[in-house]
């Protein structure tokens, strides 16, 4: 069986292992981070994840099913922060979790997937479908409710301070050379402090006390 053909029917019986899922997202963002859409294949994910091919096919219809599911998970364990009344606080907390998935690699399948979807047909409903996922929806609505409390212009683009502060973190890690990534990582935490903070100010935002 092909990895884009049907997975065969679910079946009954014990409720599936968080664990095991876990490790296979874990391993999916890894395998095509690594190798790409190329190199992303089920035999390879189980044998990353030490799982059977027979679990990833219980639980995934296709490759693309599988990528989707782990790229969803990526996000929606970088915005788990919980909002708080401090728009900065929040941001800088989901900028920080962002920050280290991508420098360690993992949360480079993202920009990988966004890179390949075009000359791969079957990825760019995927890569659609990244663009809302509710990680994204949770940022731009904690972002409207500072518009909304009047720290925030009302003109303010909830995608655009987004992409300011994440398109800031890819570049940044893309671009340091490898001799400096020690002193990168020792000052991830003023550096994104300094991107939020840039953005936000840019934006106009009443910090608390202003």
């Amino acid at each position: 069986m092909r990895d884009d053909e049907p997975a065969p029917s679910p079946r009954r019986g014990r409720p599936r292992d968080a664990a095991v899922d876990d490790r296979i997202h874990r391993a999916a963002r890894a395998v095509y981070a690594a190798r790409g859409w190329a190199g992303f294949n089920f035999d390879v994910v189980a044998r990353e994840a030490g799982v059977s091919k027979d679990a990833i096919y219980r639980r995934y219809t296709s490759r693309v099913d599988l990528l989707l599911s782990a790229m969803e998970r990526t996000f929606a364990e970088q915005t788990a922060v919980a909002p708080g009344a401090d728009l900065r606080e929040y941001l800088v907390a989901v900028a920080t979790v962002y920050f280290h998935d991508f420098a360690e690699g993992t949360g480079r399948g993202s920009l990988r997937l966004f890179i390949e979807a075009p000359d791969n047909p079957e990825l760019t409903g995927a890569s659609h479908r990244l663009r809302s996922v509710a990680g994204l929806h949770r940022m731009r609505s904690v972002i409207r409710d500072a518009m909304a409390a009047g720290r925030l212009p009302a003109t303010t683009s909830p995608t655009q301070v987004i992409e300011a502060i994440l398109g800031a973190i890819v570049m940044h890690v893309l671009v340091t050379p490898s001799v400096l990534r020690e002193r990168m990582l020792a000052e991830s935490s003023d550096y994104v402090d300094g991107v939020v903070d840039l953005v936000l100010r840019g934006c106009g935002y009443r910090f608390p006390g202003e």
